[in-house]
Order: structure tokens, then C-alpha cells, then sequence
């Protein structure tokens, strides 16, 4: 799991759009601002749009603003809306498929560790963290080593991840 430069310099202009006036904002202004490329800028606004968190109005009074609720969008619909879906390993995407994965003890892990980050980025939203509120949680489960089968989907795992002896 990698986060891009792009989706640091989206979450940076997404920052600024959400903490500013309900105004539009140029991309270059917003790109200068937050000390992001122009040209990537201008893509990075594309791929928001087309992911329906920005809405961009065209000509001389033209810009960019939010088309969501800061409060409403969480910061894993951004990462996902600019680096597509979050995976920990090939095996863990959808669809993904590895030839040792019913019998690799690592699947549930990186499943695990899947889950729980996802779960994590959930918890916070673009607002708590322009407002600083950021006190991400995660679900109670994955604190309880009795949940690892259920949210790691491993019921047909190895012995050791079902804690039978």
C-alpha cells in the first residue's frame, strides 16, 4: 500500500477547497497555494471530478469547489477516488487471484491488514482533518484476536488462524 504523490497533492488541494469560501477557486491559484504542479494539478481536478467530489465550471469567472460534504466524504473514498481501490498485495484485490492463496498462511494476514486499514481511513473525514478533529478509530473487532477468522476471511484457514489446536 502506497499513497502517490497525486493523491498527496489531490488531499492537499481537496484541504484547501474544503477550509475556503463556498467560492470557486482557479486550479492555479489553489496549485500555487498548496505548492502543487500546475499541470498536475489540472490533472488531479480531472480525476476528481470524474470521481464526483469537485464540480469544475469552465471560462473567465470559471473554478473549482467541493460537490460533496467535507463531512461526508472519508479520506479512503479520496485515496480510492485518485489511486483506485486499496490493496496490500495482488492477492488481496478483487478479483485478485494467486495460485498459492488457499494454502498461504500471509493471505489472511494481508486480508487483515486490508481490512483494518480501510476501516481506519473510514473513520476520518476530509473536515476532521481541516478542522483538526482527526481521532481516527476502527472498528472494536479488530481488537479482539477472536474476530481475526471473520474480518480476515480465513474461516478455512490454517489451524493456528482459527485457534484451534
Amino acid at each position: 500500500m502506497d499513497i502517490s504523490r497525486k493523491t498527496d497533492y489531490a488531499l492537499r488541494l481537496l484541504s484547501m477547497l474544503a477550509s475556503g469560501q463556498d467560492g470557486l477557486m482557479s486550479v492555479r491559484s489553489a496549485a500555487d497555494q498548496v505548492d502543487v504542479p500546475y499541470s498536475f494539478a489540472r490533472s488531479i481536478q480531472h480525476g476528481l471530478v470524474q470521481a464526483g467530489i469537485i464540480e469544475s465550471l469552465r471560462g473567465v469567472r470559471g473554478g473549482m469547489r467541493l460537490k460533496v460534504d467535507p463531512k461526508e466524504v472519508t479520506i479512503r473514498q479520496i485515496v480510492e477516488a485518485v489511486q483506485g481501490p486499496l490493496v496490500m498485495n495482488d492477492c488481496t484485490a478483487e478479483g485478485g487471484v494467486c495460485g498459492r492463496m488457499e494454502g498461504c498462511c500471509y493471505h489472511p494476514i494481508w486480508v487483515g491488514a486490508q481490512a483494518l486499514l480501510r476501516s481506519y481511513l473510514d473513520s476520518v473525514t476530509l473536515d476532521d482533518v481541516v478542522n483538526c478533529r482527526a481521532f481516527p478509530a476502527v472498528d472494536p473487532k479488530f481488537a479482539n484476536r477472536d474476530c481475526f477468522a471473520e474480518y480476515a476471511g480465513c474461516a478455512n484457514a490454517p489451524r493456528i488462524f482459527n485457534n484451534v489446536e
